[in-house]
């Protein structure tokens, strides 16, 4: 698997997982704490927070939406650090990598990951690997 600076991809993009038959999504695995910056110039929809781990959700979340009316999903995170409403861009932490949610490690070691998952103005899934491409 490539491997970002924010660590190893574990589940590409149309990958399968345990929740999912095709993942929408690109999981990366890293410890948890590590910093996630926005992969793009938006606004906060979203700060989910107080999600545990074992839930059967996205745990704690942050959506942004960008100026194309895609909005970004940043999932599984330990800590948020931005509010809704707020302006980000891209490589502003926005927060750390977690376990929250519904996690497990393809290894059985630590579950701590991202999931990233980004839907265009339409409803469709896109592939996030161009927002993650000045971060490979």
């Amino acid at each position: 698997m490539k491997v970002t600076k924010l660590g190893p991809i574990t589940t590409p993009f149309g990958g399968q997982t345990t929740q999912e038959g095709f993942h929408p999504a690109v999981d990366i695995a890293n410890k948890k704490g590590t910093k996630i910056p926005s992969m793009t110039y938006g606004k906060v929809l979203a700060a989910i927070r107080g999600r545990k781990q074992g839930e059967n959700n996205f745990g704690n979340s942050v959506i942004i939406k960008d100026n194309q009316g895609n909005t970004h999903r940043y999932s599984h995170l330990d800590q948020v650090h931005v509010t809704p409403g707020q302006d980000v861009q891209p490589g502003q932490q926005i927060a750390t990598m977690g376990d929250s949610g519904a996690t497990y490690s393809p290894t059985g070691g630590d579950p701590s990951n991202l999931d990233y998952r980004i839907v265009n103005a339409y409803g469709k899934y896109i592939n996030p690997m161009k927002f993650l491409k000045p971060i490979l």
